[in-house]
């Protein structure tokens, strides 16, 4: 409405000018004037600031518009290079050491690692030992022994009862040292399975304050 009043008074004005003005030009500054009349009613109709639906309506998916303004909310939280909500992918790590030394522990004894300093995920028992896994996936495990002078500790990985990787403490010479000895191991686990750390020959003897064992998922 404006713009047509605009154009009207405009067009009054051009009338009165001189009447000897050529009508050339006459023809000419109309044309000007109905150009910006144009041009100003566009700009009407169009927002410089378009509002929050007209900016979703330029994406496709709820994804896109995440990536595209480096804000993402909660429903929008998904990884799409693996296809999976990060918020189910709830980080999964504990680190615990022995509470107590070990003594003379045999074959397929299991080592508890009494003493905890991380759960997340709450896979971890303090009471037995074993890790039970929260959700499957690639887990990655660490564990140190250190045994007393001159003894051993033949320990391994087990995952629902069967070794996965092994680590051999061992001094055969005649000095009595304290030998520490670190393994680390990768294993793909479903949701459920049991992990822990277990003697697979002859007698562990361990010092408790250096001997851990620890895992986290990727």
């Amino acid at each position: 409405m404006y713009v047509r009043r605009f154009f009207g008074q405009t067009l009054h004005h051009i009338h009165r000018l001189d009447r000897k003005l050529p009508l050339n030009e006459k023809m000419l500054l109309t044309f000007a004037v109905l150009m910006v009349t144009i041009h100003c009613g566009w700009c009407d109709k169009m927002s410089p600031k378009p509002g929050l639906k007209l900016f979703r309506e330029d994406y496709k998916s709820v994804e896109e518009t995440c990536e595209a303004v480096g804000f993402v909310r909660d429903n929008c939280r998904k990884d799409t290079r693996r296809g999976t909500s990060l918020q189910n992918r709830r980080v999964v790590a504990f680190d615990a050491r022995l509470n107590r030394r070990v003594n003379n522990l045999g074959r397929n004894g299991r080592i508890v690692f009494g003493k905890v300093y991380l759960n997340e995920g709450l896979g971890y028992n303090a009471s037995t030992g074993i890790f039970t896994t929260p959700s499957g996936g690639v887990y990655v495990f660490y564990w140190t022994t250190l045994t007393w002078g001159g003894l051993s500790a033949y320990t391994s990985l087990v995952v629902n009862d069967k070794l996965k990787s092994w680590n051999h403490c061992h001094d055969s010479s005649t000095s009595k040292i304290w030998l520490p000895c670190s393994k680390m191991t990768a294993v793909k686990l479903n949701q459920g399975d049991k992990v822990w750390v277990g003697v697979f020959m002859g007698k562990a003897n361990l010092y408790e304050t250096y001997s851990s064992f620890s895992g986290y998922n990727l």
